[in-house]
């Protein structure tokens, strides 16, 4: 499955050939392989930065709520349900936590990963060398019309502007009958200064992004919250943070990751929400599983 995905591709801008790929991208003469390739020669409107990857990397990778989505997610992919030799996608891979649970979990998988962020690119290729690592635009994906079994995108789609472009681009790679696993923030009236200086351009109504993924050719199939448990907390400190912070900062961010990293309470009702299979009506993030028609 992994040549149908590859022989898709054109060569990177200014090149004019793609290299083979065997846990990197092979040039002839070249002493170690590239990282990834890069089809973006302009940077994107995607609303994240080098300064926030680097500020996520650590903390993205422990946190209880990103252990949790990452579980649910793959869960919820159903990878084993995908054929034989599936090929995955994480779109918005980052340093690529997502891409070695997938490993872990689908070993006969061929996994691929996206970003706009080349400094991440370099940290998920350490972690995961067999998976094709490619520098672009969700909006603009390099690869084939229904090239693609599965696909992740987790916390992505509320950092682009324009997120039915990104949602049309996800149905035109999948197969008919490929899943993909969307994962974005819930409740906008929870929107804050946190929420900006992440770049956020929004928090997802309950239904949104059901209605927008419909409009771009992906069936919902199901959707769930994750979270619940921390969520009474989580909505008490957003509630307050609208009151106290008016301008984003990084400062605001590092601070809250460290407060909330610490939270042995919020460990433990993640783990209990995973083992106990809670499915209640709110939680930090909605997480929704589509499928192309």
């Amino acid at each position: 499955m992994s040549a149908s995905l590859l022989g898709t591709l054109d060569p990177p801008p200014g090149e004019t050939a793609v290299p083979a790929f065997r846990d990197g991208w092979l040039e002839p003469g070249a002493d170690e392989p590239r990282p990834f390739l890069s089809y973006l020669a302009e940077p994107t409107d995607v609303h994240w930065s080098s300064e926030l990857e680097s500020l996520h990397e650590e903390s993205s990778r422990t946190h209880f709520i990103d252990v949790l989505t990452r579980k649910l997610a793959i869960h919820a992919l159903e990878p084993q349900t995908l054929g034989e030799h599936p090929v995955i996608v994480d779109l918005g891979c980052s340093t690529g936590h997502l891409l070695r649970d997938l490993e872990a979990e689908c070993p006969q998988a061929f996994l691929a990963g996206v970003d706009a962020v080349p400094e991440g690119l370099v940290h998920a290729h350490a972690a995961v060398p067999r998976a094709a690592l490619f520098h672009a635009s969700v909006t603009e994906l390099p690869f084939g019309d229904g090239t693609v079994d599965g696909a992740v995108a987790l916390n992505l789609l509320e950092h682009i502007p324009d997120d039915l472009l990104a949602l049309r681009e996800l149905a035109r790679i999948l197969r008919p009958g490929g899943r993909a696993v969307i994962v974005v923030p819930a409740n906008p009236r929870l929107y804050d200064a946190y929420d900006a200086a992440l770049g956020h351009e929004r928090r997802y109504a309950r239904g949104e992004l059901a209605r927008k993924a419909s409009l771009s050719g992906l069936s919902p199939r199901s959707r769930k919250y994750v979270g619940s448990l921390v969520y009474p907390g989580f909505w008490a400190v957003k509630k307050l943070s609208r009151l106290r912070h008016r301008a984003p900062s990084q400062e605001l961010v590092a601070r809250n990751i460290a407060a909330s990293q610490r939270s042995g309470l919020g460990s433990l009702a993640c783990r209990l929400e995973e083992r106990m299979g809670l499915s209640l009506p709110f939680g930090i993030r909605e997480l929704s599983v589509l499928e192309r028609s």
